[in-house]
C-alpha cells in the first residue's frame, strides 16, 4: 500500500479535467448483415479465415486493389468495405498516430513507463498486465469508432550501442530479457478472453539490424548495416524468431536500413526464408513508413520506382506504411516487374488478419465489440501504471540519506532540468494521458517546505539559472536534483554523440555540492546510457537513482521511492558506458564482440568497466545470494545438432535471502 497517494487525489482531479482532443481517422465496421458484403464468403462465420479473405480480394478491381496497399486505404463503397488505417501506436499505451482519436468520450489513455523502464522491472507478469490493459483500452477505443485494430507495436531491437536515440522504445540491451518481454507482451495485445478472435494485431518491428537514426552524416535511410552470421543469429534475429514462433505475432515492420547490401523491405532472404520459410510466419509484413521509397530514393538498390516495388513485392512486402505501392504499382505492373497475383497475396495476408480481429462478425457474439469507453483510465489501470512506474526505479547509489524521512517543516530544494517534468515523462509515442504528476509537485504535496529552481536546461549550456539553484540549495536542509536527459537529445531521427550528462547539469551538481549541508539526492530521467561515474564516487551525492521515462505517474513514483514508502527493486536493462566509450567504437561497426577498433557491447561482450553494469540495482533491503549449483556440467556443443538438447540441459539454483 502507498499511504503518500492520498496527497495527490486533489492534484489529479485537477489534472483530469485538462484534456487535448486529437482528431485521426474514424474506424467503422463494415455491415455483414445488410451491406453490400453480406452475401458473400467474407461475411461466412463457418469458413476459415484465409479462404473469406480470398474470396473479398478476389472480388476488387484491379484498382481498388492497389488503393490497399498504403497504411491508409480508402474506402470501397461497392463492396462496403470501410476505410482502413493500417497504422496505429500503443508503445507504452493507446498513441496519437494517424488510426486513433482522442476527444469525446475518449479523451486520454493510461501511460505507463517507456518499455526501457518497465524492462527494468523484470516482471514478466507486469509486462503481460500492462499488454492486457493497453489492448483492452485499444478495443474500446475502437467501439466508438476512434481507432482501429492493427498497431505498429512493440518496437524490440536490440540496443547495441548507448548513442542509439530510440533505445527507450525497447527492452534494453539482452536478447533474453528482450525475448522474455515480447512474448509476454505480444501475448498480452494479442490474446484475451475470447480464443476465437485476436484482441488487437500486434507488430514486431524493426526488422532487421536497426539501431541507428542520424550519427555522423549517415541517417537510417542510408546506413547499410554490415552484420556478420554470427551476430545475426546470437542477437539480431533471436527476438524476432520469439515473436514469431511462440508469441505468434501478426506483423512484421521491415526497417530503413539496408542489412549487408540489401535494403530490409527489399531483403528476400530476411523476409522470405529467414521470417516464413525457417520460421512459419503467416501473418503480413508491414514497412516502416516510407521504407519502400528509399530501396528506390536513397539506398540507390532499385533502378527505378517499378524495381523498387517489385523488389518489395518479391521479398514478401505486403502492406506500405506510406503511398508508395498506391502510386507506383500500376506502373510496376505495365512493365511488367510483378504481377498481380502478387498482389493479391499480399492483400490476402493482410485481409486475413482483419478477419481474425472479427470485424467482418456479428458484433453481438464478441466479448471484444463489447468493451465500453469506461473500461479506459479505470482505477485499475491506474494502479497498474503507479505500480509499473515504481518497479521501474533503479537505485544505482544510497550512502545512508536515503530513505528521507518525511518531516513536516524540513526544507527541501528540488532543483534540475526534469524537476518539473511533466510531458517528457511519457517520452515519445504516447498518448493523452488524464494526468502528469512531477516529481516536483509530487514532493510538494508533502509536509516538506520545498523550494524549486530548474537551473539549467537539459541539453544548452546556459549558466544563468544557477545562481537561483544554489541559493536554494543554501537554504535549504536537502537538495533533491532531477536532471538527465529528453526527447531533444534522444529520439527517433536523433542520436546522440555523447554519453556524459548533457548540457551543464555536472557543472551544476558540482556546484550544488559545495554549498549543500547533507549530500545530494540526483535522480536521472532517460531512456538511455549515462556516465554517471562522478555521481557515483562523490562523496558529495549521497543518493542516485534511474527512472527511465516514468509516465503518467512518475513524479509520484519517485517521491514514494526516495521517502521510502516503495523499496526500489529495478535493475538496468542496460549498461551504462564511461564517457570515452563513444571515442573507443564507430557507431556505424555493427560487430558485437571486441577487436582492435571495438571493446565490446553489451555486458556479454564489453571489455571494459562499466559506470553501472547491466542488471546493477540496489535496494533498501539487504540480499543474500547463494549459489546451489555444487557440479559444473560441461556440455559439448558439436553434439547440440543430434536433436538431444533437452537431455543436456542443466537447472542452476540460487537462494536469494531477503535480510532486511
Amino acid at each position: 500500500p502507498i499511504s503518500m497517494s492520498n496527497h495527490f487525489f486533489s492534484l489529479i482531479g485537477f489534472l483530469s479535467a485538462v484534456c487535448v482532443i486529437v482528431h485521426a481517422q474514424n474506424a467503422s465496421f463494415p455491415d455483414c448483415k445488410l451491406g453490400p458484403l453480406s452475401k458473400f464468403p467474407i461475411c461466412d462465420m463457418a469458413l476459415g479465415a484465409k479462404e473469406r479473405a480470398a474470396d473479398l480480394i478476389s472480388r476488387m478491381t484491379l484498382e481498388e486493389k492497389i488503393s490497399s496497399l498504403g497504411n491508409t486505404a480508402p474506402a470501397l463503397p461497392r463492396l462496403g468495405v470501410p476505410m482502413i488505417q493500417w497504422w496505429s501506436e500503443a508503445l507504452h499505451g493507446v498513441a496519437l498516430s494517424p488510426g486513433v482519436t482522442f476527444g469525446g468520450s475518449l479523451p486520454f489513455s493510461t501511460s505507463f513507463p517507456q518499455p526501457i523502464g518497465s524492462a527494468a522491472s523484470f516482471n514478466r507478469t507486469l509486462w503481460g498486465a500492462i499488454a492486457q490493459v493497453v489492448s483492452t483500452e485499444a478495443r474500446a477505443f475502437s467501439n466508438q469508432g476512434q481507432a482501429n485494430l492493427t498497431y505498429f507495436t512493440p518496437n524490440i531491437n536490440i540496443v547495441r550501442d548507448p548513442r542509439w536515440g530510440r533505445g527507450q522504445e525497447t527492452p534494453g540491451e539482452d536478447v533474453f530479457l528482450s525475448s522474455e518481454y515480447v512474448n509476454v507482451y505480444v501475448r498480452g495485445l494479442q490474446e484475451g478472453a475470447d480464443d476465437r478472435y485476436l484482441k488487437i494485431s500486434a507488430c514486431c518491428k524493426h526488422y532487421a539490424a536497426y539501431d541507428l537514426e542520424n550519427w555522423n552524416g549517415t541517417d537510417r535511410f542510408h546506413f547499410d548495416a554490415i552484420v556478420s552470421d554470427q551476430d545475426m543469429a546470437e542477437t539480431f534475429l533471436p527476438v524476432f524468431e520469439t515473436c514469431v514462433r511462440d508469441a505468434h505475432v501478426t506483423q512484421i515492420m521491415c526497417s530503413y536500413n539496408a542489412v549487408n547490401g540489401v535494403p530490409a523491405c527489399a531483403n528476400k532472404f530476411l523476409l522470405n526464408d529467414v521470417l516464413r520459410q525457417q520460421w512459419g510466419f503467416d501473418g503480413f509484413v508491414v514497412s516502416d513508413c516510407g521504407a519502400i521509397s528509399v530501396i528506390y530514393d536513397t539506398h540507390k538498390y532499385a533502378k527505378t520506382v517499378q524495381d523498387a516495388v517489385a523488389y518489395a513485392f518479391i521479398a514478401g512486402t505486403d502492406i506500405n506504411c506510406g503511398s508508395f505501392y498506391q502510386q507506383n504499382t500500376m506502373f510496376a505492373l505495365g512493365n511488367n516487374t510483378i504481377i498481380e497475383s502478387q498482389i493479391d497475396q499480399a492483400l490476402v495476408r493482410a485481409f486475413t488478419i482483419l478477419v481474425r480481429l472479427g470485424i467482418f462478425d456479428d458484433a453481438s457474439i464478441q466479448p471484444y465489440r463489447q468493451i465500453p469507453p469506461d473500461a479506459v483510465n479505470t482505477l485499475e489501470s491506474r494502479v497498474l501504471s503507479l505500480n509499473a512506474a515504481l518497479q521501474s526505479i533503479v537505485l544505482l547509489k544510497n550512502d545512508g540519506i536515503l530513505p528521507l524521512a518525511i518531516q513536516s517543516g524540513v526544507k527541501v530544494a528540488v532543483i534540475g532540468p526534469n524537476a518539473n517534468a511533466t510531458d517528457s515523462m511519457l517520452g515519445n509515442y504516447y498518448g493523452v494521458p488524464p494526468f502528469l504528476i512531477s516529481p516536483l509537485s509530487a514532493i510538494q504535496s508533502l509536509p516538506f517546505t520545498v523550494s524549486y529552481a530548474p537551473g539549467c536546461t537539459i541539453d544548452t549550456k546556459d549558466t544563468s539559472g544557477f545562481a537561483e539553484a544554489i541559493a536554494a540549495a543554501q537554504a535549504a536542509d536537502y537538495v533533491i536534483f532531477v536532471g538527465g536527459l529528453g526527447q531533444q537529445v534522444e529520439s527517433e531521427d536523433r542520436d546522440r554523440n555523447e554519453i556524459s550528462l548533457p548540457g551543464v547539469q555536472l557543472q551544476l551538481i558540482q556546484e550544488l555540492e559545495k554549498v549543500a549541508k547533507h549530500p545530494l539526492i540526483v535522480a536521472i530521467m532517460g531512456g538511455s546510457s549515462v556516465d554517471l561515474s562522478y555521481a557515483r564516487d562523490s562523496n558529495s551525492t549521497g543518493g542516485l537513482l534511474w527512472f527511465g521515462y516514468p509516465g503518467q505517474y512518475g513524479g509520484l513514483a519517485l517521491a514514494t521511492v526516495i521517502t521510502g514508502q516503495y523499496n526500489p527493486a529495478g535493475r538496468l536493462p542496460i549498461t551504462f558506458y564511461p564517457a570515452d566509450y563513444v571515442n573507443q567504437v564507430s557507431f556505424f561497426d555493427m560487430s558485437m564482440r571486441p577487436s582492435s577498433t571495438n571493446p565490446g557491447r553489451t555486458y556479454k561482450f564489453y571489455t571494459g568497466e562499466p559506470a553501472f553494469a547491466f542488471g546493477f540495482g540496489l535496494s533498501y533491503s539487504k540480499f543474500q545470494y547463494d549459489w546451489k549449483q555444487h557440479q559444473v556440467s560441461v556440455i559439448d556443443t558439436t553434439k547440440l545438432h543430434k536433436r538431444n538438447l533437452q537431455s543436456k540441459l542443466t537447472s542452476f539454483r540460487v537462494d536469494v535471502t531477503n535480510q532486511g
